[in-house]
């Protein structure tokens, strides 16, 4: 009863297209964040499909956006809804040279929510070199948690933000808004983030530990230690 063959497959920008996160609307509709093809580099993409597997036509009148960013290639790898509906899309953007955290907010109907930042996005840099986001948690209060990894000059370490609804860093979290953590003895990978309900924050992915990759698992308090 999904499409009438159980799956579905949807063209959205004029080359390739990744589908890199799902979240599912308490009315059954499904929610799908990646990145495709602009011609040139690759953007922000999102769909939003009906529980029967056709796009809703009521999300930005196609069932599908992209949304250009930063100053080249755009992916978004994680998506999180609101309870008002709104969807919250974290990733990375290029800024010319490399990559930094990259965020963007939906209203239902598939436009931008300018109550974020202004203009419906937020570009992070974190690191000294490229910062990608791979994970977007949010907070009953209305802070975003971003988990990701930043470079530190010679390798990665698992990286953190936390913005405010506005979309400003919360300086609350570490004094910044962000954190840097190196785990292993070389290259650290953040993937996933969940939330506990005391308020902690954790943090999922693979570390370098000798010669080969190993599960990897921080928690941080909600102060960002």
């Amino acid at each position: 009863n999904f499409s009438g063959i159980g799956k579905a497959i949807t063209p959205i920008g004029n080359g390739n297209d990744g589908a890199y996160s799902v979240a599912l609307q308490p009315d059954g509709k499904i929610v799908v964040s990646g990145s495709c093809l602009n011609g040139a580099t690759y953007d922000f993409c999102l769909a939003r499909y009906l529980a029967s597997g056709a796009l809703d036509l009521s999300f930005n009148g196609t069932g599908k956006v992209m949304t250009a960013i930063g100053s080249g290639t755009d992916a978004a790898y994680s998506v999180a809804l609101q309870p008002d509906g709104k969807i919250v899309v974290a990733g990375r953007c290029s800024n010319g040279t490399n990559t930094d955290f990259c965020l963007a907010r939906y209203l239902a109907s598939g436009a931008l929510d300018v109550s974020l930042n202004g203009n419906g996005t937020v570009i992070t840099t974190i690191g000294s070199g490229g910062d990608i986001a791979r994970g977007v948690a949010l907070q009953p209060d209305g802070k975003i948690v971003v988990a990701g990894y930043c470079a530190n000059g010679t390798t990665y370490d698992f990286c953190l933000a936390r913005y405010l609804a506005s979309g400003t860093l919360d300086v609350s979290f570490n004094g910044s808004g962000t954190v840097i953590t190196p785990i292993g003895n070389s290259d650290d990978y953040g993937y996933s983030v969940a939330l506990q309900p005391d308020g902690k924050i954790v943090v999922a992915g693979y570390c370098v530990s000798g010669a080969n990759f190993d599960f990897c698992l921080a928690r941080y308090l909600a102060n960002g230690a």
